[in-house]
């Protein structure tokens, strides 16, 4: 699972100011960083965890769905094996039962698809909040001018100094420990 597929909303929500611009001290330099926040959700100790308890919750549907597709495509077979071979009423019989599998097959992709982006999105808003807090206190500690979301295919150049992912990473595992929320029931 990639954690850019779904994230465009929350990525757009994280872009970071490290405090009212007008607040800056005069003594401090322009500082600008940049967070590769799908690099940082999906390095947390947390984004980790998060997203394997969603791999498994995901596996048994994904399952389900690799079934309900191969009995569609069998009885796709079925009707291409049975064409000038059965009568007409048992074609029809298999068309219609393939067009039943096909539509519940189609139903049930969508609403997997559906609740899989509920719990992704509920995962990125959830950790995307602490994260935005992270980077906060990492910017007005840091004496930053500005913190921006790092989009790498829109980048033409950045110092590396600038990316301040890993830091924010680390900060986020220290404040945030998964220690914590193993005691947690998992979500259902």
């Amino acid at each position: 699972m990639s954690w850019g597929r779904f994230s465009g909303a929350v990525l757009a929500g994280l872009v970071v100011a490290s405090g009212a611009w007008a607040q800056q001290p005069d003594t401090y330099p322009t500082k600008i960083g940049f967070v590769y926040v799908q690099r940082a959700l999906a390095n947390t100790e947390e984004g980790k965890a998060r997203l394997k308890d969603l791999d498994d919750w995901a596996r048994p549907r994904q399952e389900e769905l690799a079934a309900l597709d191969k009995q569609v495509s069998d009885l796709k077979n079925d009707i291409m094996a049975k064409q000038g071979v059965a009568s007409d009423d048992a074609i029809a019989e298999l068309n219609r039962r393939f067009v039943v599998k096909r539509r519940e097959l189609e139903d049930r992709q969508r609403a997997a698809k559906r609740d899989f982006e509920a719990k992704q999105q509920a995962i990125l808003k959830d950790i995307g909040s602490k994260l935005q807090d992270v980077i906060n206190k990492y910017a007005e500690s840091n004496h930053y001018t500005a913190v921006f979301i790092l989009n790498p295919e829109q980048l033409a150049y950045m110092t590396p100094s600038a990316d301040i992912t890993d830091a924010v990473t680390k900060l986020y595992n220290d404040k945030y420990p998964l220690a914590a929320k193993a005691s947690a029931p998992p979500a259902k």
